[in-house]
């Protein structure tokens, strides 16, 4: 992966230490409401070591590029801000200061959310300077919900979270979930190449967990030092099911996730696809084609074959026979059962 032409959105002359032992990652898009407090909350951590900041800024259309600026301006010797002149995509930005990250650990945190914590860092080196068999730590986060659901904030981690997570964890069902991104601290030397797949990825962060889970256990340090924003202009898991793409991207993301574990985990892996194959016959692109959805249904069933005929029957009611279909066939019986002279009790 070579983002090399990308460099070229450097801003200023930054200074930084040639040691830093963590990096940050930091990206950014119209973020103008919020990026003060993630990065003052990023510059006020009580620390013992040196740090990098690496911003990616991806061409906002409000002040969010005025105000990195200041602040890259102001610390010359912490911040590295690409402020770019056009939107490069949210995951070409990331992977743009993901690999220009050169300390020890990298934390990557996206600009809505932000750290609680002014130990976090210091509480994360140490436990990961102190057990070199884990591949990353994570810790629990709160949720803060702008996204007007009027819900109440919450912890993402219950009391019952494993304190040491393996790669199956991750594919115990579908889009697992339990690791805010600004959490997680992990060790650059396992992360520092990634394979070709995985910018095909829409999502980044379960292949990228299960790609540091594969060298190590990543663990789980029971503390609140972060908030996770879930607001209005985030593109929702439920949004997207509707999406042949997105549907096809999952369905790529986990069989590319097979291949790289060597199939240890295809017994997991297998029900997850099947899932998708189902969810991919109630997407737009399919729902009128009747014989795409018996494809996509064939296709699941090669995957994880229903468990009884119950379920079978089940299926193609819900996924096949459309409520037009099924009302015609009623409509139908009727009009026979009548013919016949045959009456129900």
């Amino acid at each position: 992966m070579d983002f090399s032409q990308w460099d070229e959105h450097l801003f200023g002359s930054p200074k930084l230490t040639d040691t830093p032992k963590v990096s940050i990652c930091i990206i950014t898009y119209n973020h103008e409401q919020y990026f003060e407090k993630c990065i003052e909350n990023v510059l006020s951590q009580n620390i013992n070591f040196e740090i990098e900041i690496i911003i990616g800024e991806d061409c906002s259309t409000d002040s969010t590029a005025k105000i990195v600026e200041k602040y890259a301006l102001l610390y010359p010797e912490k911040i590295k801000a690409h402020i770019r002149p056009v939107n490069i995509g949210a995951k070409t930005n990331f992977l743009h200061c993901f690999f220009q990250c050169r300390g020890e650990f990298i934390v990557f945190i996206e600009a809505d959310d932000y750290f609680t914590d002014k130990q976090k860092l210091q509480t994360q080196v140490d436990y990961l300077d102190a057990n070199p068999n884990v591949s990353a730590c994570f810790h629990n986060a709160q949720i803060i919900y702008e996204d007007d659901s009027n819900r109440e904030p919450e912890f993402i981690n219950l009391d019952s979270q494993k304190v040491l997570t393996e790669t199956k964890d991750f594919f115990v069902e579908k889009e697992t979930w339990f690791m805010a991104t600004a959490s997680v601290m992990m060790r650059r030397k396992y992360v520092e190449k990634l394979p070709d797949w995985f910018l095909n990825c829409k999502s980044g962060d379960i292949p990228l967990y299960v790609i540091l889970a594969e060298k190590g256990p990543i663990a789980y340090i029971n503390k609140v030092m972060s908030v996770y924003r879930k607001n209005i202009n985030g593109q929702s898991y439920t949004d997207n099911v509707q999406s042949l793409d997105f549907i096809k991207n999952r369905i790529y993301m986990y069989s590319k996730l097979n291949d790289y574990t060597h199939l240890k985990y295809d017994y997991l892996l297998k029900p997850i696809l099947a899932e998708y194959h189902l969810m991919a016959i109630s997407c737009r692109e399919i729902q009128p084609n009747f014989f795409k959805k018996i494809i996509y249904l064939l296709k699941a069933y090669l995957l994880a074959p229903p468990r009884n005929r119950k379920v079978l029957y089940s299926d193609i009611k819900t996924y096949i026979l459309s409520p037009q279909i099924v009302n015609k066939y009623l409509n139908f019986r009727s009009k026979l059962n009548k013919y016949l002279g045959i009456h129900k009790t």
